[in-house]
């Protein structure tokens, strides 16, 4: 799959929609294979589905033949030539309690449902949020993870795959989805501590449940949930926490640095990238602030750099968006396409500063949509002042730990970073065994 480069800030500031049709949601999990490999179904685009291998990076999409059979394509998201049928075996309950992975030319391998799952349902200042508890096979108490989603109105409880992974070796997973979307009440929202209140919501009511260790409850936080699970970290004491794919910086230094992606990628140096970056900088300023000050600065550069030729090279973002219409226009409509509730200021390193809780960070270095270079020499000093904090780094890869071919222009995604799913397990359960009483943390961490 080829896809144009769409920063995940300045992706924010378009009205967003959800999915037009939704899979049939009785197929959606973990399997296991005879052979003792685990894949993940989950939703894809265009009513397909996506399977994702946990012992290999490989994954393709499922492209639907009839209602309980699918080809599997090519690639990441090639259609043809197909290269195995999926067939579920589904009971009365519209569950499929098994598969049959028939390779093309070879013969069949069954896979069976890993754990069980339920719609569970809790509530927060009298909003009802709604998700999915997958519990692993046994008895129990079982440790837990809650998943924190990133933005967007896609349901995690449908399209969050990360806890299959970590269901299938042992771990219940609760994916619900955010205020707004999905099956939730309440409005979709940015404000931080508004979904970090949420999610602590949701480590509250794992606890109380039986079948969970409420000694054991962790979070994990994706894209825009690496600013949401530290936070909720801060609301309520948690295990530890994971974060794929975030940032410590601020949305608004998130805008800046990925308009200078865009002017890197263009070859913007010099006296003009000093200018561009003054653009950047001014623009940031005014949609930050609410489309309510900042305009005077912005103004003066808007007239000396309108017929600057680097201006192509931010097409569709804040700066062109600014550059192309009238002030009066621009707060006639801008103040509706705002991420209502984003504080654009906030930093998460004065939190982790302050905070004496177990994490694991996992970055991609080539990530363009939450841009990393300043977040990991920040974490690793964190680290090496003695915070209980890790950080892994995935070379060659993109948000979402997408490997990629091409370049900056138009990448073309193969899979998933070699070792990542493996990772974020091994580090949940090397989390969960360690002893929370030897934890040390320098002066100041609480």
């Amino acid at each position: 799959m080829t896809r144009a480069r769409t920063p995940l800030i300045l992706g924010a500031m378009l009205l967003l929609s959800g999915c037009d049709s939704a899979p049939p949601p009785g197929v959606l999990g973990a399997y296991r294979f005879e052979d003792g490999s685990v894949i993940s179904i989950r939703p894809s685009v265009e009513n397909t589905l996506r399977y994702r291998s946990f012992t290999d990076p490989t994954s393709s999409r499922l492209y639907p033949v009839s209602q309980w059979e699918y080809r599997v394509g090519s690639g990441f998201s090639d259609p043809e030539p197909s290269t195995a049928i999926v067939r579920f075996r589904v009971d009365g309950d519209g569950i499929a309690r098994s598969l049959e992975w028939v390779p093309g030319g070879g013969n069949g391998m069954r896979a069976s449902r890993v754990g069980r799952e339920k719609w569970v349902r809790f509530e927060r200042d009298g909003t009802a949020l709604v998700g999915r508890l997958h519990i692993p096979a046994g008895e129990g108490p079982h440790p837990a993870i809650v998943l924190v989603h990133g933005s967007g109105e896609t349901p995690g409880s449908h399209w969050l795959y990360n806890g299959d992974f970590m269901v299938a070796n042992g771990i219940a997973v609760l994916a619900y989805d955010k205020r707004g979307t999905g099956k939730s009440g309440g409005e979709i929202t940015f404000d931080f501590h508004e979904l970090a209140r949420d999610a602590a919501a949701a480590v509250a009511f794992l606890r109380d449940r039986p079948e969970i260790r409420s000694d054991a409850v962790g979070l994990a936080g994706y894209s825009q949930g690496g600013w949401v699970a530290p936070l909720a970290a801060s609301v309520t004491p948690v295990r530890f926490v994971l974060v794929s794919y975030g940032m410590l910086e601020s949305p608004a230094q998130e805008a800046r640095m990925e308009m200078g992606l865009l002017l890197d990628r263009g070859g913007v140096v010099g006296p003009d990238r000093t200018a561009a970056d003054s653009l950047v900088a001014a623009a940031v300023a005014v949609v930050a602030n609410e489309l309510e000050s900042g305009w005077e600065d912005f103004q003066t550069l808007k007239d000396r750099y309108g017929n600057a030729s680097w201006l192509r090279h931010l097409a569709g973002t804040p700066v062109d968006q600014l550059m192309r219409y009238p002030r009066w226009l621009v707060n006639l409509i801008g103040p509706r396409q705002l991420p209502k509730g984003l504080r654009w200021d906030y930093d998460s390193g004065e939190l982790l500063e302050a905070l004496c809780v177990p994490m694991t960070w996992f970055l991609a270095d080539a990530d363009e949509s939450a841009p990393n270079a300043l977040t990991i020499p920040r974490l690793q000093a964190l680290s090496a002042s003695g915070f209980p904090i890790e950080v892994r780094v995935f070379p060659g890869a993109d948000h979402g730990m997408l490997t990629f071919d091409g370049g900056r222009e138009a990448r073309s995604y193969t899979g998933y970073a070699p070792g990542y799913h493996q990772a974020e397990v091994a580090a949940a359960l090397g989390w969960i065994e360690a002893d929370p009483e030897s934890l040390q943390c320098p002066p100041g961490g609480a």
